[in-house]
């Protein structure tokens, strides 16, 4: 019973002084003298200051040295400041050789990494490396007892990076002043191959990061992206990642493929299955942001690739099959071209927003075919009256969405609509009222035209036409005017209408019910009204879409059989009233039209 006993104790004392050397063999083996060479060897490698706060020896659960507060500076012709920062590298090392007095390390592992990635006008960037000089001595100079280097670099197995910062910032041109461009945060990664006794070293990196739970936050955005999963491969210099990503509601799956990283360049494929452009309009800032890597340099394409939107929607409009080649600058992203589906047709274009610019100005080009405007007009107002036909239209617009993108919106372009109807804003029905008057036998019923059409320009949240032309049954048209985004309408114009009757029907003819005494009257005071073909009719339209206000805008003009309808419409002159004869009420009155 006393031998187990003894051992029990022996075995409590081994264990005692094991315990008691891993605690103090940290104080009583010093690694702080190797602080210096690790900075001289750092420093002949980049070419850059580096600060190390302090070295440790630590023993468990590995043997290792830890550093601390590690700053690697900017280079010269940069602004004063960290390039990287690094909370703590532990380096495990072999423990034979650290008796021997040598710092043989085997493994790294980092947490707690910032890289503030910085570049100017010219393309440089603070994470340049300059060749080493001529007869640089290689990393580990410096000996030990027995000719033997006393910083040694064996092949690694991987290197474990934790909590990874990546910010991105952009250099003025007098490099005096830095702007955030983005901020990448919350990454890990784990580094393999590495072998620094190889002259490629560097070339043979295998980097692979997981970017799940990371966050990219922009002076542009008010909320960052988040990544809900992912991952980035890099092999030689190139690699490949996936990722899903979410934008206040707006998720969105893609790819990138880095080509190259001296300088940055990526190609990408994103699909978004829901856009709600109101709801990310409210997450963008007006602020300018800086031009990305160019320090007012000049324009550098970064990444190309295509966006795929399944359903899109800019209240009150929606589009569908959205489909866009993307290019994006140092301070421009460019939508190539583009098609999208709407309202039973398509349009396609190009489209640039300058993100480098204080209220995200943003231009395009829109070419629409086959667009049914019944549809289109309901979004607007769902219980107005419609106007059908298919609509051709080629414009350019121009915004800015970091603003209030409906007031800053213009344009100009043209239109056309062919084969449609007014239902509710009846041009013909109206002026037919006149032609009874003037007993011109013109076809009533709702206006259905073969064309109209002509040129718009859009400002100040209206949209202006100079010369817009209507092929209509029995009539044709001209008119100018405007129509506003809140609905309002103010149009003049003139109308010519046709009449079927022959040029030989005598003025006494009831036509439509109009009486004889009618008839007489504006013979009396319009003459040729019996022989008349047709007339022209200038008229007004005010009001809104849902309720149009139809006037005349002054004396109608009868025309015979061989006047022209395109002619100017002279005044028609006032025949002098017979002496005794009672004052006879005025022509607008006298067709009571609304106004």
């Amino acid at each position: 019973m006393a031998r187990p006993l003894r051992r029990l104790r022996w075995l409590f004392i081994t264990g005692a002084v094991v315990v008691l050397a891993v605690v103090a063999a940290p104080f009583l083996i010093s690694v702080d003298r190797y602080r210096p060479l690790l900075v001289q060897v750092i420093q002949a490698s980049t070419g850059r200051d580096v600060e190390i706060a302090s070295l440790r020896l630590e023993l468990w659960p590995s043997v290792r040295v830890r550093a601390a507060n590690v700053r690697l500076k900017n280079p010269s012709g940069f602004p004063a400041g960290d390039a990287i920062e690094v909370n703590t590298v532990d380096l495990r090392v072999e423990p034979r050789a650290l008796l021997a007095r040598r710092l043989q390390i085997t493994g790294i592992a980092v947490n707690g990494v910032r890289v503030n990635f910085l570049s100017d006008a010219a393309g440089r960037t603070n994470l340049d490396l300059p060749a080493p000089p001529p007869g640089t001595p290689p990393p580990g100079a410096g000996t030990a007892a027995g000719g033997r280097p006393l910083l040694a670099l064996s092949p690694i197995g991987t290197v474990t990076v934790k909590n990874v910062d990546l910010a991105v910032g952009g250099l003025d041109a007098r490099h005096t002043q830095t702007a955030e461009v983005f901020t990448l945060t919350g990454l890990g990664a784990s580094v393999r191959s590495i072998d620094p006794n190889a002259p490629d070293w560097t070339q043979r990196l295998e980097i692979t990061s997981s970017l799940k739970g990371a966050r990219l936050s922009t002076p542009r955005l008010t909320t960052p992206v988040r990544i809900e999963s992912g991952a980035l491969v890099l092999r030689g210099g190139k690699g490949r990642a996936t990722f899903a990503a979410v934008l206040d509601t707006t998720r969105a799956t893609g790819t990138a493929t880095v080509l190259g990283l001296d300088p940055p360049s990526f190609a990408f494929t994103v699909s978004i299955p829901d856009l709600d452009a109101n709801r990310l309009e409210r997450v963008l800032s007006a602020r300018p942001g800086p031009a990305v890597g160019s320090g007012g340099g000049p324009r550098r394409l970064i990444a190309r690739g295509e966006v795929s939107i399944d359903r899109l929607v800019f209240s009150p409009l929606r589009a569908s099959a959205v489909r866009s080649r993307v290019s994006v600058y140092t301070d421009v992203v460019r939508a190539d071209a583009y098609s999208l589906s709407a309202y039973g047709g398509t349009v396609q274009g190009a489209a640039a927003l300058d993100y480098a610019a204080a209220g995200l100005p943003t231009t395009g080009t829109a070419r629409a075919r086959g667009i049914d405007l019944a549809q289109l007009v309901s979004v607007f107002n769902p219980r107005g009256p419609k106007i059908t036909g298919a609509l051709v239209a080629d414009l350019t617009l121009a915004t800015a969405l970091g603003g209030d993108p409906e007031a800053a919106l213009t344009g100009a372009g043209t239109f056309a609509i062919r084969n449609g109807s007014f239902p509710g804003l009846d041009v013909k029905n109206n002026m037919v009222r006149v032609a009874k008057l003037l007993q011109l036998n013109v076809p009533a019923g709702e206006t259905r035209f073969s064309y109209l059409g002509g040129d718009l320009r859009i400002a100040r949240e209206r949209v202006y036409s100079r010369a817009l032309r209507l092929d209509a049954e029995g009539m044709e048209g001209a008119a100018q005017g405007s129509f506003g985004f809140d609905q309002t309408l103010d149009y003049t114009g003139t109308g010519v209408l046709t009449s079927l009757a022959s040029a030989g029907t005598p003025s006494s003819v009831l036509v439509n019910g109009l009486a004889p005494a009618a008839g007489q009257v504006l013979g009396r005071f319009v003459p040729g009204a019996a022989g008349a073909t047709g007339a022209r009719v200038p008229f007004a339209i005010s009001g809104t879409f849902g309720d149009p206000k139809f006037a005349l805008a002054g004396t109608p003009q009868l025309l015979g059989g061989g006047a022209s309808r395109t002619q100017s419409t002279p005044a028609v002159p006032q025949q002098p009233q017979a002496p005794g004869l009672p004052q006879l009420p005025s022509l607008q009155n006298l067709l009571n039209l609304p106004h």
